[in-house]
């Protein structure tokens, strides 16, 4: 009789099928992709009394009729699946819509996210239903828009005559140039609706250049000579006596520094600098000698001329008085 009675239903509820909709179910169960079997279940029907040859998989309403011919009513419901929705900061405007935001979630599931009129999140490909994507957030106006950070740490260089060029990590980001010595905090010049450029520091230090200067003196009692040069100018210690005195160095730019690595001394001699063996004043005391000397040559010069007009004037004599003998002769 109860098994009689259980068809009855089964096919009552082939008829009206929509009415089941009105009924509460018996037991609920979530989509795993496996069978869902009833306990002590013969037969599984779909709602609209279509005969399964095995218990049901996709989500659904369905009926199982039991061994002892009680009729259950069952469904399987979609498996919940949060999906975290985030910005991509490395979306561009010329990149695929669906590609502006990142959903992170767990499972092995390929979908499209889409976004609705409203800016909901929904998925196109739900795998038959079985699946329900839990966006969170579910509104785009909700999700934080990051941007790309840049960094760079803080560098130190030495003065370049063709400047100094800091590179990013991103290629398209045009360089900083700097030129000239001193300290800079800077930033990459970026697109500011995708990009953060972290500002840093940057110190550039003067180049050395090394200094051989020629070797510098005066006599007491003269002025100093010019300490200015083209590109740097020298100073000395302070004194006016006889002795040797520390140069020093200052570039006119700031972008370089002289080494003075010969001859960094200033030296004041004696009016009549006796000892010629100090080597590094040797063309000062030759030019002493070579005045000294001129007044010799002078002299050496005079004398021959004085000792050539008495040799001109003897033979200027002797030839007149052999003319006179030769004409006396002939008389």
């Amino acid at each position: 009789m109860k098994r009689l009675l259980g068809v009855v239903l089964v096919l009552f509820m082939a008829c009206i099928p929509m009415n089941i909709h009105a009924k509460e179910v018996d037991l609920s169960f979530e989509y795993t992709g496996q069978k869902i079997e009833v306990v002590n279940a013969a037969k599984y029907y779909t709602i609209a009394g279509v005969l399964l040859d095995k218990a049901p998989t996709d989500c659904g309403t369905y009926i199982a009729l039991t061994s002892d011919e009680e009729t259950i009513l069952f469904k399987i419901n979609p498996k919940k699946v949060p999906v975290r929705v985030t910005y991509n900061k490395d979306w561009r405007e010329s990149d695929p819509e669906e590609e502006k935001y990142l959903c992170d979630y767990v499972g092995d599931f390929e979908f499209k996210l889409r976004i609705d009129t409203d800016g909901d999140f929904f998925s196109l490909d739900d795998y038959d239903g079985n699946y329900d994507f839990q966006f969170e957030p579910k509104n785009v106006k909700d999700v934080e828009v990051l941007k790309t950070k840049i960094t760079h740490p803080d560098v130190e260089y030495v003065y370049c005559e063709d400047g100094i060029k800091i590179y990013s990590d991103i290629d398209q980001v045009e360089p900083i140039l700097l030129k000239d010595v001193g300290d800079y905090t800077v930033a990459f010049d970026l697109d500011e609706r995708y990009y953060e450029s972290v500002p840093f520091k940057v110190t550039i230090l003067p180049k050395t250049v090394p200094l051989k200067l020629d070797i510098l003196y005066k006599y007491y009692g003269q002025e100093d000579p010019s300490f200015e040069y083209g590109e740097y100018i020298l100073s000395r210690e302070p004194g006016e006596d006889i002795g040797d005195y520390k140069l020093t160095v200052q570039s006119k730019s700031k972008n370089y520094k002289y080494d003075i690595i010969e001859n960094d001394i200033f030296s004041i001699l004696e009016k009549k600098e006796a000892n010629r063996e100090q080597t590094k004043h040797a063309g000062a005391a030759e030019e002493i000698d070579k005045k000294e000397e001129t007044p010799i040559k002078t002299n050496e010069v005079q004398t021959a001329t004085v000792t050539n007009r008495f040799t001109y004037s003897m033979l200027f004599m002797l030839s007149l008085f052999a003319i006179f003998m030769f004409l006396f002769k002939g008389i």
